[in-house]
C-alpha cells in the first residue's frame, strides 16, 4: 500500500474510532466524515478508497480467523442486511 492510500485508510480508522468512542453514535463520526470529505476538492474520494482499504483488511481478518472465504461472509452480511431492510 502506498503511503498517501495508507494516509486515506488512517482517515477511515478515525472515523470508526470515533463512531466506536461514540458507542455508536453517529454524529461524531459523522463529523469526522464531513471534516475529511471538505478538507480538500477529492476529500471524499479519498476517504471512499480508505474505507475499502479498511474493509478488505477487516474482511481479510475475519477470513483468517473463522476459516470462511471472503465471499461467504459478504454474503451471509447481505443477507442480514436484506432482512433488516423494510419491506418494498
Amino acid at each position: 500500500m502506498s503511503h498517501e492510500k495508507a494516509e486515506w485508510t488512517r482517515r477511515a480508522i478515525d472515523v470508526m474510532t470515533a463512531w466506536s468512542a461514540g458507542h455508536c453514535d453517529s454524529r461524531f463520526a459523522a463529523k469526522r466524515v464531513a471534516a475529511y470529505a471538505g478538507e480538500e476538492p477529492d476529500g471524499a474520494m479519498k476517504l471512499a478508497v480508505g474505507f475499502i482499504n479498511l474493509s478488505a483488511m477487516l474482511l481479510t481478518e475475519v477470513e483468517q480467523l473463522s476459516g470462511t472465504d471472503a465471499t461467504t461472509i459478504l454474503q451471509d452480511i447481505a443477507r442480514f442486511t436484506f432482512e433488516l431492510s423494510p419491506e418494498t
